[in-house]
C-alpha cells in the first residue's frame, strides 16, 4: 500500500516542524513544506499531494480557506485539511469564505493524539474522491451560536482594545449602534457583568480564548 503523500502549509516554523515529524512517524510522507500561499501553489502543481493540511491564518493576504479553495479548483481529488487555533473561521474574518466540500476542520488544540490527525487526512482524501461528497458544510463554533457577523467584528474590535466610539468611526456607524451591537453580543455570549468581571475584558478574553491566544479564565480586570 502506498503512503500518504500530504503537503503543509503553516507559517509558524516551530509547528510545522513539529507536525511534519508527528506525521512522518505516522507513515506520512510529507512532500513539502511552506509558510506562505504563494510557494504552496506551485509545490502543490509540482508534486501533486495526495492532501494538503494547510494553517487558516497565514498573515497578511490570502488565508488557509481562500488556498483550501484554489487548491481544490486546481486539483480536484485534494483532500484538504484546515489545522488551526480558531474554533471557527469567522475570528479570522467574518467575511471569510467556507472551506471546500469535504474538507475536515481540526481545532490544534482538540488534537491530543496524531492519530487523529492522521485519520482526519485519510478522511479528506476519501471526501475528495467521492463525488457524494459535494456538500459544503460551514464549520460553527457553539459558543458562538447566534452571533451574527457584525457582533462578530465587534468583538474582535473590543478584544483589540478599541473604544466603542473609535469602532463606530472604523465602521462607518453611530455609537449608538455600535453599544445596541455589543449589548446584543453580551447577551448571546451568556456573559454577566459584575463588579469584579468588566464585560468588555471577558469579550476581549473570550474572544482570544476562542482563537487559541490563550487558554481563557476567568476575568478579573476591571479597567
Amino acid at each position: 500500500m502506498s503512503r500518504i503523500r500530504v503537503m503543509l502549509v503553516e507559517d509558524d516554523d516551530f509547528t510545522r516542524s513539529m507536525v511534519a515529524g508527528a506525521l512522518q512517524i505516522q507513515g506520512i510522507d510529507i512532500v513539502g513544506e511552506t509558510g506562505s500561499v504563494g510557494p504552496a501553489m506551485k509545490m502543490a502543481e509540482e508534486l501533486k499531494p495526495d492532501a494538503a493540511i494547510l494553517d487558516l491564518d497565514l498573515g497578511a493576504g490570502p488565508n488557509g480557506i481562500d488556498l483550501a479553495v484554489a487548491l481544490r479548483r486546481r486539483q480536484p481529488r485534494i483532500g484538504i485539511v484546515i489545522l488551526t487555533t480558531f474554533e471557527e473561521p469567522r475570528l479570522l474574518n467574518s467575511k471569510v469564505s467556507n472551506p471546500p466540500a469535504g474538507a475536515v476542520y481540526f481545532v490544534k488544540k482538540e488534537i491530543g493524539e496524531i492519530e487523529l490527525l492522521y485519520r482526519g487526512i485519510q478522511k479528506a482524501i476519501s471526501n475528495a474522491s467521492n463525488s457524494s461528497s459535494s456538500e459544503v458544510t460551514p464549520i460553527k463554533s457553539k459558543s458562538l451560536e447566534g452571533v451574527t457577523d457584525s457582533q462578530l467584528d465587534t468583538m474582535r474590535l473590543v478584544s483589540q482594545g478599541l473604544s466603542n466610539s473609535q469602532i463606530a468611526k472604523l465602521r462607518g456607524i453611530s455609537e449608538k449602534s455600535v453599544e445596541q451591537t455589543l449589548s446584543r453580543l453580551v447577551a448571546n455570549l451568556g456573559l454577566h457583568s459584575a463588579p469584579d468581571k468588566n464585560l468588555r475584558v471577558q469579550v476581549s478574553l473570550l474572544y482570544s480564548k476562542l482563537t487559541g491566544a490563550t487558554s481563557g479564565g476567568e476575568p478579573s480586570e476591571t479597567k
